[in-house]
């Protein structure tokens, strides 16, 4: 009979060392909870600046288009200019040498 009644005073003993462990796997569980929202947290704002820096990068793009456009434009108004102005004063210098030579 005394084995009966040694089983009984390991009872509580057994009871509480499991009830220890499952604070242990509770606590670690509330841990593993708490990284796994801050780890959501952090992904979601990486989603989102993920798509803030594509939106950028688009807008960055058509921007540079729009403006090599715009540069192309006043290039090509500055050489027809330059031309112009070449051709003018080539007139100016060579005119009056023709009509001297043809009189």
């Amino acid at each position: 009979m005394s084995h009966g009644g040694n089983n009984n005073a390991n009872q509580p003993n057994k009871t509480q060392a499991i009830l220890q462990e499952v604070d242990k796997v509770k606590d670690v569980m509330h841990n593993n909870i708490g990284l796994m929202l801050d780890n959501h947290d952090k992904a979601s704002n990486l989603q989102d600046k993920t798509a803030s820096m594509n939106n950028n990068a688009r807008l960055f793009k058509k921007q540079t288009v729009t403006i090599r456009r715009q540069m192309w434009c006043r290039n090509m108004k500055l050489q027809i200019i330059i031309v112009l102005v070449v051709l003018l004063v080539l007139a100016i210098i060579l005119i009056p040498i023709i009509l001297k030579f043809t009189n």
